[in-house]
């Protein structure tokens, strides 16, 4: 197991993992635990907000005489600092001391990685809810594996969809060479293929995307999709204002996770202004999956989004949530209990059936396992976060936010529906100009480059967890 510990991926997660056992009876319950290592503190300190949300779903769910009515979930978890070392030694802990449980590695997908491929060795249902490398939808290496966080990949049908939109027939990437993004950039390269849109500028960089981007100019690219953390967007930027890519001429598509001021932040690894910035910036697009339900609807828990986040707000104790780790993640981590409340109650029959009982769990026991893995893959429910259901590899499907900075705000453009192809379309689009106002996007023949900046401000203040 030490060799799969040691393996690592480059993203921020959330893992949760469901740890079952037989228990003293409480108040006539039996006890069924959920093991997790929330990171507080550390480069993404995401339990700050999602171990309150994980809690709230927790008590919600006890409360219920619908779900799991003889058993009481409880929550074992420790601060795994968003370190892969403390997170080895935590995962150690959970499974070789009483009681049983299935454990969860926070804070990172490099934690998720080493949870997930040592949970098949011990028989273990992961659940994550802060997991987005797409190396984890591997269902040979994570046959367990289930997420409620979507994969990054998710955004790539997005921006197929507005390509063809716009009817962009050639496109360019650039990518900080990460394991991560080269992952979201072999599926959108797929997905391009497939969609008849040729990729005809291929660029990447480790730390100093300088020669990236003045190849970008020399080989005429004209929209920029790019793979990289926040800090490097700005790097990016910085050299596309020198370099002039940008303006009527030019289309960046960028991650919509970082800060909304992400291009104004004091950077002392680059030497352009805020004006600068603004004005190299200005005009792009952005995808985001939503992670906080944008309907007013009363789902599994019976609380709207709006509602949830009243009562996290509570429970924080009015801390800023700008300052608060894992704010935006905070819905996803409430509903993945949801998804493993729902689950484990709907195998009491089955399983009853069989002459088995949850608490019957064990290591090597693998009709439970069997049984808890049927019922979460065939989760559908509605929850704070929207609707929760998983693909074949166990990844959360969802809705894709498009906004366009205009006038240096984002604006909302659009919403896609990948799970339907649809796309909700609100027409105030507004493309650099003459008169910049509402009109067509440049119908010049376009190389697109997108930048998938994936935010390295995520890690700080609001950690998108890869």
């Amino acid at each position: 197991m030490a060799g799969l510990l040691r393996r690592t991926l480059p993203r921020f997660s959330l893992t949760l993992t469901v740890l079952l056992s037989c228990s003293c009876p409480v108040l006539g319950k039996k006890k069924l635990y959920i093991g997790a290592l929330f990171p507080m503190s550390g480069g993404w300190p995401g339990g700050q907000a999602c171990l309150p949300a994980a809690q709230m779903a927790l008590d919600l769910v006890n409360s219920r005489t619908d779900i799991l009515p003889d058993y009481e979930l409880e929550l074992i978890h420790y601060d795994s600092m968003c370190d892969p070392g403390e997170a080895t030694k935590l995962l150690y802990d959970l499974l070789y001391t009483e009681p049983i449980k299935i454990v969860l590695m926070p804070g990172c997908s490099s934690v998720s990685t080493l949870v997930a491929e040592a949970a098949r060795m011990w028989n273990l249902i992961v659940l994550s809810y802060g997991s987005s490398s797409p190396a984890l939808s591997n269902r040979q290496r994570f046959p367990t594996f289930f997420r409620t966080h979507p994969s990054a990949t998710l955004h790539n049908p997005t921006r197929v969809q507005l390509f063809q939109k716009w009817k962009w027939t050639k496109i360019a990437t650039i990518q900080q060479t990460t394991e991560v993004f080269t992952s979201t950039l072999d599926d959108l390269e797929e997905r391009v293929k497939e969609a008849g849109i040729e990729i005809s500028v291929r660029q990447s960089f480790l730390s100093d995307p300088a020669v990236a981007v003045k190849n970008l100019k020399r080989q005429d690219a004209r929209i920029i999709v790019g793979l990289f953390y926040e800090t490097e967007a700005r790097k990016v930027f910085c050299e596309v204002y020198k370099e002039k890519l940008y303006g009527k001429k030019y289309v960046w598509f960028l991650i919509g996770w970082y800060a909304d001021n992400w291009f104004k932040i004091k950077d002392p690894s680059i030497n352009c202004t805020v004006e600068q910035m603004t004005e190299a910036v200005e005009g792009h697009v952005t995808t985001e999956i939503v992670m906080l339900n944008p309907e007013t609807v009363r789902g599994a828990s019976n609380l709207t989004s709006q509602e949830f986040i009243a009562q996290l707000m509570s429970k924080l104790g009015g801390k800023n949530p700008e300052e608060t780790g894992g704010f935006q993640e905070a819905p996803l981590a409430y509903d993945a209990v949801w998804a493993l409340a729902l689950a484990l109650n709907k195998t009491v029959g089955p399983l009853k059936a069989k002459g088995h009982r949850l608490e019957d769990f064990n290591y090597n026991n693998r009709d439970i396992t069997a049984e808890i893995y049927r019922a979460m893959n065939t989760s559908s429910f509605e929850g704070v976060s929207g609707h929760v259901v998983f693909d074949a590899q166990g990844s959360r499907m969802a809705w894709t936010l498009i906004e366009q900075l205009q006038g240096g705000s984002y604006k909302k453009i659009g919403y896609y529906d990948s799970t339907k192809g649809n796309l909700s379309w609100y027409g105030n689009d507004k493309w650099i100009g003459e008169a910049y106002s509402s009109s067509s996007p440049p119908s010049f023949s376009l190389s697109l480059s997108l930048l998938l900046l994936l935010p390295a401000v995520l890690l700080q203040l609001h950690p998108l967890p890869l």
